[in-house]
């Protein structure tokens, strides 16, 4: 038996069944299956069958130094996918930074070709001789551009608007920049050339289609998520447009991941190509966002507008009944798990985001929370370890460099910048060359110093990964998230819904269901098989590996003409503070020592003690020679582990 609450209960849910009434094509739940039944496999029901396809493909870019040549590749991948599904140019039209202007509008960077770049990436003469962005003007083959602005939008809607019939689908795809609102994060914005489009202006823009029209939106600009609200009327927040949906690379508070002038490696990753990927193995829409829950290694976390209209109504029931809203949804998922059955295959998909990224695989949100409630702190952990071993590694490539300039004096007048200022770009890739040349044979006769620069890049190149991974294993959780509070609206509904609602929640559902071709039809690359993603536990002994060493002070250098007085080599330091509590202080090192080094082996580099303690086993009590008040004395420090 289903309980039902007051009638005064339901505002939205009956908003929804007004406005499904309009949707003639609905069929009503029989009543011989129970309507979980129906909402349970919404994303396995058969995509609904409709009229033409139309599409807008949108990318703003805002300015020509940040319109990336990635955005511009989504654009002619989306277009590859639209031509093979039929699609026809005449009903396809593409509005990108300036249109068809000729000036050169698209930043473009080529891959960096030296492979011992490495050596000064991180430096100021690295900076100086990395490929530099060029622009070009964006072209598609065969294909007219219009200029991404909210005229030719415009201008687009006088002249298609009454082409497009009621039964027609228009897909608009966004790849670009977005910004935040933080005022309101229901009215986020998408970047056009020199102007922002927000939800509310996109909600009014669509609204001039016929009522009948599906659209449907495929967006990967950060911020996206916000526009799922462009699913509700314009004049009342509550009523859905019926046959308007979309699908989203991230909510509405998080950025997107990739977008980069160049094209190569991790940089062309990114929600539209993960989506581009699933595409051509599944064929439709609702099940490409299924795939890249599970396959995207990206922090972004992929959501559509039923997620939305599902966590509206959970929320507006918790409040209802003077409930948090975890609490709500932890009862309804309760009632889904005795009726484990209805929704297995959404638990599955649950099980598999947590087998994919080494999590937990909860059944509540408390049990979520709970089980993933230190990832955070380990990410700031590991964030906060690449930035230090990073810093070292710089430190070092600085004074190899400098080392390396002091045997090759001629070097310096080539590397200033008044002589750099005069190169073109093929020129600065010849003296690249030349440098990194003469530099890697320097390096490589310094036994030392290369091992160094190995065990410093070693750990830099760990932690960052680390640091990325937790990254993604919190996204796994928002996407892990979103999916019990779907299973909990489904059961929802089924518990104290109408079926004039359910059907309001089933138009959205149904209008997701997009099929753009037979999968066997769409071109391009099959998704490939990627490394493991390492367990947990592995990442928590990684941790441990990579922790640096602590001795907690702060320094500066000598100055010179003290050092000199002294007779210090150009490692020492003075110690400007002393952490409380720390293995500098229970040493007894004071504001004031001027740390020599080691005995026996003072330290010669700037900034050779940062990596000295980072490297020091932690635990291990080691020896140091000071100065205080110009009197010498040796203290032993027992090095300890970094704080975040």
């Amino acid at each position: 038996m289903r309980v039902q609450l007051p009638a005064a209960a339901l505002p939205l849910l009956l908003s929804l069944a007004a406005a499904a009434c309009h949707q003639g094509n609905l069929s009503r739940p029989t009543a011989t299956a129970t309507s979980v039944d129906a909402a349970a496999v919404a994303s396995e029901r058969a995509p609904v069958a409709r009229g033409k396809t139309w599409a807008i493909l949108i990318n703003g870019g805002g300015s020509r130094q940040k319109n990336y040549q990635s955005h511009l590749l989504h654009v002619r991948e989306m277009l590859e996918l639209l031509y093979a599904a039929g699609v026809p140019k005449r009903r396809i039209d593409v509005f990108a930074s300036d249109g068809s202007d000729p000036a050169l509008d698209l930043a473009v960077r080529d891959i960096q070709p030296e492979r011992n770049f490495w050596l000064i990436d991180g430096l100021q003469i690295g900076q100086r001789l990395r490929t530099e962005v060029r622009y070009e003007d964006s072209r598609l083959a065969g294909l007219s551009i219009r200029p991404a602005s909210k005229h030719a939008l415009a201008e687009w809607l006088d002249e298609k608007a009454k082409r497009i019939a009621p039964d027609d689908t228009l897909l608009i795809y966004v790849t670009d920049h977005g910004n935040k609102n933080s005022d309101d994060l229901t009215n986020n914005s998408i970047v056009l050339w020199g102007e922002d489009w927000s939800v509310d202006e996109y909600r009014r823009f669509i609204g001039k289609l016929d009522k009948k029209v599906r659209v449907v939106s495929l967006m990967s600009q950060c911020f996206s998520g916000s526009f799922a609200n462009a699913i509700f009327a314009v004049k009342n927040p509550n009523r859905l447009r019926i046959g308007t949906c979309g699908y989203f690379a991230s909510d509405a508070s998080r950025p997107a991941y990739g977008c980069y002038p160049e094209n190569f490696g991790k940089d062309n990753v990114g929600h539209s190509f993960r989506f581009f990927e699933a595409l051509r193995k599944h064929g439709t829409l609702h099940e490409a966002h299924d795939a890249i829950q599970v396959t995207d290694r990206t922090p972004d976390v992929p959501n559509r507008t039923s997620d939305l209209v599902l966590k509206r109504e959970l929320e507006h029931y918790a409040e209802l009944q003077g409930k948090s809203f975890r609490t709500y949804v932890d009862e309804m998922l309760r009632y889904a798990w005795r009726d484990e059955i209805h929704y297995r295959s959404l638990f599955r998909q649950i099980d598999a985001i947590g087998e994919k990224f080494s999590t937990s695989t909860p059944r509540t949100l408390s049990a979520l929370y709970a089980s993933t409630r230190e990832l955070p702190r380990l990410g700031r952990e590991l964030r906060s370890h690449a930035h230090r071993w990073k810093a070292a590694l710089v430190d070092l490539k600085r004074e190899n460099l400098e080392r390396f300039l002091d045997v090759h004096e001629f070097w310096r007048e080539y590397l200033s910048d008044g002589f750099l200022d005069e190169l073109e770009d093929d020129e600065k890739r010849e003296l690249a060359v030349w440098l990194l040349t003469d530099l890697e044979l320097f390096t490589r006769a310094d036994e030392t110093t290369a091992l160094r620069l190995e065990a410093l890049t070693q750990a830099s190149e760990e932690s960052a990964a680390a640091a990325y991974r937790m990254e993604v294993r919190r996204a796994a959780v928002r996407r892990m998230e979103l999916q019990l509070v779907r299973i909990s609206g489904l059961a929802h509904l089924d518990r104290f819904g109408t079926d004039a609602g359910r059907r309001g929640f089933e138009s959205v559902a149904d209008c997701e269901q997009v099929a753009l071709a037979p999968p066997d039809e769409l071109p391009g690359p099959r998704p490939q098989r990627r490394d493991a993603f390492p367990p947990l536990v592995d990442e928590l002994a990684l941790l441990e590996t990579i922790r640096p060493g602590w001795l907690g002070i702060e320094f500066a250098a000598v100055r010179h003409s003290q050092r000199l007085e002294l007779e210090l080599e150009e490692g020492a330091v003075e110690i400007s503070r002393v952490v409380a509590d720390s293995p500098a202080a229970t040493a007894g090192l004071q504001r004031g020592d001027i740390i020599v080094g080691p005995p026996g082996t003072p330290f010669r580099e700037r900034t050779q003690i940062r990596e000295w303690v980072m490297t020091s086993m932690r635990g291990q009590e080691r020896r140091l020679n000071v100065l205080r008040a110009g009197v010498p004395i040796t203290v032993t420090v027992k090095i300890g582990a970094a704080p975040i």
